[in-house]
């Protein structure tokens, strides 16, 4: 297959070269690899938006450029993107495989993509790529390979075929074309087969649609060449180079003009032919493309021509006025000198001189359709083409050459030569002298021969020259300036100008002649030649057009403007309207060649060739002042930025009623990313910028597409961007307004939480104030109760101790009895205590006596007796009834301390009130153990009981004074 593609696209070459050659000029060409645009490799579609915005149907999706920014939107099956169309009220309508919908601008600005594909019912859900998207009154219409899709007034409608290869529309038909049915046309809501075709080649495929006149249509195939449709009949259209073209299987068809038209092909590149079928010129991988096979194509509003590749994207300036000249086929070297003599375009370049016969002079030469050949024998560095005399003559880094018929001679070969010029005005001149590495040098001229008499003059590198009056000057741009004298005889002097006014400078010194004046220029500043004063002054007219711009080179054309170059941008002064008017040319900024080897040939108004780092550029400068394109500036994407940039606006009309944005605080780092919709130009267009609100004026211009503030202050704000491609061509002001919202800490309710705190200290204030001073008032008022109290009290004290002096004595003595009482109970009760333990102690003994008595005497009668004793001891032993005693005369000395206890711990038992009660009495363990008969162990264990009933789990409160508390009367009574 390989073998067969290389072998058709030689054939088509060959073909082609041998009925009609290329032109000479082609329009400027940029390539966008994958790497550029970050995408997939095929784009199958273009389409434009009303905003100038560039969208092609890209593998990975819909891809968009604006001229400074690629972006892809995928679709949601992330599938291939195989056709674009956008109506009126800009939705983008895109078919992909098995998906078919449109984008629209969201709330934010952004894309946002709408599926159609969800309205169709599942059962129709059977198709796979969707091939073609057309327009058609009003209406949208889909086409995969069995179906087509319309889509109107938000409802689908569906028609099925055999094999739908094919649907295009032009504006007067919407035509498909299936394999059964034939050529469809869509008329009054139905397809009907009302276009005549008669027979058809087997398996054509027709691939597009164009208007072809008032009242045709053109119908492109892709092997079978071109069709037109006129009064609903179907004609074949062929010429030779037509039917040469479709051999090469051509993919589409797009008016670039009137009169021309240009088809993309799968083997062959973009060719142009005429309205009539005629090869005009062609662009395939020789001529700059990426590729030969294009598989979309599109013709934008400012007549740019895009090429969809297999592998890329490519941009043709085909309307501009500016057109490449690359004379060499395989190499594109850069050019010096140029010049037209005798019928031929002869173009100077580092590898040799180049000619090509002209056929249409005084038109448009880059248009001119031939091949360029090397002139015999020049090879090398060629610096100039100079006639004189009627004679071209180059000079070359081999020495100076007399070019005649297409072929040069050697005039002299001792060192390079720079220029020609001739000494005399007289015409033929019978001197000339020619600038070389070492010098000037003169020849004779007789007779159309040029004879080298040996007369020099050396000094050094003489690369400039001008005459002026009876001297000639020469100039190093760094070494100095020189003026030489010719003598009668034709021997000459050199004298060095001496810099007493510091006009020349370290480098880029030049001279030239413009209306006749001999004119300096150097970093300096521009100077003209005073003859008056004999030396150079301030020129005050270029100072008036230039300023304090340093200018590299003057050129005047025969109309009095003047070609000038600067800071490697060229421009010119023009003088046609009258007044000077200054005019740059930015599509050639820093592509033309500098450090003094700077060459504008002004042929007439229609062909200016320039020399370029890169052949040579062609300039229809007529064309060129009537072709300016407006500037727009987009402004494309704007990001937020905190932690995370977060796109607030997505450089499309957001929907209606959308509020300028609020950005938080937190992210008051704002992006903006602009650009201008004028395509090929993107290096020579420059933006200023202006945020109101923040900017007191606007930026210097730059040519940054991007610009970024930081910690902006909480406010409104309204962003400005303006741009322009030159002085006198700017654009309309774009602008975007966004709210930095203040930080939390400055906000409304923040401001109110600061309001209310602050009366709330005022009213804190003020009730402490009131509070102190009811204080004081209180404190006053309690003051004087207390004296009044104190007063009546004093009295009453007087009075009670005059008057109830007895009655104290009587509660005194009361007193006294009762604390004698008191003592003497608790003295009977301590007795009453002490007599229990001293008789339980006697009793013990007698019991333990007669234990030991009943050991030792007779056991049977002693038995009796031993029971008898015994048991009258135990009877002396039930002291129940001493215990109820007791208690009853310990409640009343102690303020019923047994029943407030059994109030408090309710679960005592009787042997824990007595432990308690003899607690109460300050008892020892010995002592309580033996009025409650058990061990001392046992009374210890019996207070631990006790301790733990009352719920005192710790050792730090002692046991006596827990029950001393908890038993008296106010704590008591509080329980």
């Amino acid at each position: 297959m390989r073998t067969t593609a290389f072998l058709l696209t030689a054939l088509f070459f060959f073909t082609l070269r041998a009925g009609a050659q290329n032109t000479i000029g082609i329009p400027n060409i940029t390539n966008y690899l994958k790497q550029d645009y970050n995408a997939g490799r095929q784009n199958w579609a273009i389409a434009q938006d009303k905003h100038g915005i560039m969208y092609f149907g890209n593998n990975n999706g819909l891809l968009s450029f604006d001229g400074a920014f690629w972006r892809t939107y995928p679709l949601p099956n992330a599938t291939i993107v195989r056709s674009i169309a956008i109506d009126a009220d800009e939705r983008i309508y895109v078919g992909g495989q098995g998906e078919f919908g449109y984008f629209f601008p969201g709330k934010n600005g952004e894309l946002e993509y709408t599926s159609l594909k969800k309205m169709l019912p599942p059962a129709e859900f059977d198709f796979a790529d969707v091939w073609n998207v057309c327009l058609f009154n009003k209406e949208v219409f889909f086409r995969a390979n069995r179906k087509i899709i319309r889509f109107a007034k938000d409802k689908l409608t569906t028609w099925n075929g055999v094999n739908f290869n094919f649907m295009g529309n032009s504006t007067r038909h919407l035509l498909a074309y299936d394999n059964e049915q034939g050529l469809l046309s869509y008329i009054n809501g139905k397809w009907t087969g009302k276009i005549s075709t008669g027979a058809l080649p087997a398996g054509i495929q027709f691939k597009n649609a164009i208007d072809f006149g008032k009242d045709s249509t053109l119908v492109t195939s892709i092997s079978h060449g071109l069709f037109i449709i006129h009064n609903d009949s179907l004609h074949r259209y062929e010429t030779p180079d037509i039917k040469t073209i479709a051999a090469m299987n051509i993919f589409g068809a797009v008016w670039l003009s009137p009169d021309k038209l240009a088809l993309p092909t799968n083997l062959g590149g973009c060719v142009v032919i005429t309205k009539s079928g005629n090869f005009i010129q062609r662009f395939t991988k020789k001529e700059g493309i990426q590729n030969n096979n294009v598989l979309s194509i599109f013709l934008d509003k400012d007549e740019n021509l895009w090429l969809g590749l297999d592998n890329g994207i490519d941009l043709l300036t085909y309307s501009n006025s500016i057109k490449n000249i690359f004379p060499e086929t395989d190499d594109r070297n850069s050019g010096y000198t140029s010049y037209i003599h005798n019928g031929y375009l002869y173009l100077g370049l580092a590898s040799g001189l180049f000619s090509v016969p002209l056929s249409n002079q005084g038109e448009d030469l880059s248009y001119t359709k031939g091949a360029f050949s090397l002139v015999d024998k020049t090879k090398g560095q060629v610096w100039n083409l100079s006639e004189v005399n009627g004679q071209l003559l180059m000079g070359h880094n081999k020495g100076a050459f007399h070019i005649l018929n297409n072929t040069a001679s050697v005039i002299d070969s001792k060192s390079g030569f720079w220029l020609f010029k001739p000494v005399y005005d007289s015409v033929p001149s019978a001197l000339i002298m020619a600038g070389s590495y070492n010098g000037i040098s003169f020849y004779d001229y007789r007779n159309g021969q040029f004879s080298n008499p040996g007369k020099s003059v050396h000094f050094e590198s003489a690369r400039l020259i001008e005459k002026h009056g009876d001297h000639v000057w020469a100039i190093h741009p760094y070494k100095g300036l020189y003026k030489i004298t010719i003598g009668k005889d034709g021997a000459a002097s050199v004298t060095d100008y001496v810099n007493r006014k510091k006009l020349l400078s370290e480098n880029h010194n030049h001279i030239y002649s413009i209306g006749g004046k001999l004119i300096l220029t150097s970093d300096n500043g521009i100077f003209e030649y005073d003859d008056r004063e004999g030396d150079f002054v301030a020129s005050a007219r270029f100072r008036s057009l230039f300023g304090n711009t340093v200018v590299d080179y003057l050129k005047e054309d025969r109309y009095g403007n003047i070609w000038f170059c600067a800071n490697r941008k060229l421009g010119v002064v023009d003088r046609s309207a009258g007044k000077p008017s200054l005019m740059y040319i930015p599509e050639m900024d820093d592509k033309i060649l500098a450090n003094g080897f700077e060459h504008i040939n002004v042929v007439d108004s229609n062909n200016v060739f320039i020399a370029a780092e890169k052949g040579f550029f062609h300039l229809n400068y007529a064309r060129y002042k009537k072709s300016k394109y407006p500037l727009k500036t987009l402004i494309r994407k704007v990001s937020a930025g905190g932690n995370a940039d977060t796109v607030i606006f997505g450089g499309y009309q957001p929907e209606a009623g959308a509020d300028a944005p609020a950005v938080k605080y937190d992210n008051n780092s704002i992006r903006f990313e602009c650009t201008s919709i004028l395509y090929g130009q993107k290096h020579n267009t420059e933006y200023s910028y202006f945020l109101e609100g923040f900017d007191r004026n606007w930026g210097e211009w730059t040519k940054r597409t991007e610009k970024e503030y930081t910690n902006l202050p909480a406010g409104y704000y309204t962003f400005k961007v303006k741009s322009r491609n030159n002085f006198d061509n700017e654009s309309p002001i774009a602008s975007y307004q966004f709210t930095i919202l203040p930080p939390w800490y400055q906000t409304w309710w923040a401001w109110l939480l600061y309001s209310a705190a602050f009366f709330g200290v005022l009213y804190i204030f003020y009730k402490r104030q009131q509070e102190k001073y009811k204080r004081r008032e209180r404190k006053k008022l309690e003051e004087q109760q207390r004296r009044y109290a104190e007063e009546q009290q004093q009295l009453r004290i007087l009075h009670e101790l005059e008057i109830g002096k007895s009655e104290k004595q009587i509660i005194e003595l009361k007193n006294e009895k009762l604390q004698a009482e008191l003592e003497h109970k608790n003295a009977e009760l301590a007795s009453s205590a002490m007599n229990l333990v001293r008789k339980k102690e006697f009793l013990t003994k007698v019991k333990t006596d007669l234990s030991d008595y009943r050991s030792n005497a007779d056991p049977q009668k002693a038995g009796k007796e031993f029971q008898k004793i015994v048991k009258m001891i135990e009877n002396e032993l039930d002291h129940d009834q001493e215990w109820e005693q007791f208690a009853r005369h310990f409640d009343s000395v102690h303020t019923n301390y047994l029943g407030r206890l059994k109030e408090y711990c309710p679960d005592l038992t009787s042997s824990e009130l007595k432990l308690a009660a003899y607690l109460r009495l300050n008892l020892s363990t010995k002592e309580i153990a033996q009025l409650m008969n058990i061990s001392i162990r046992g009374v210890e264990t019996s207070r631990y009981r006790l301790r733990k009933k009352l719920n005192l789990t710790t050792n730090d409160t002692s046991l006596f004074d827990f029950l001393i508390n908890i038993t008296k009367p106010n704590e008591h009574s509080g329980q």
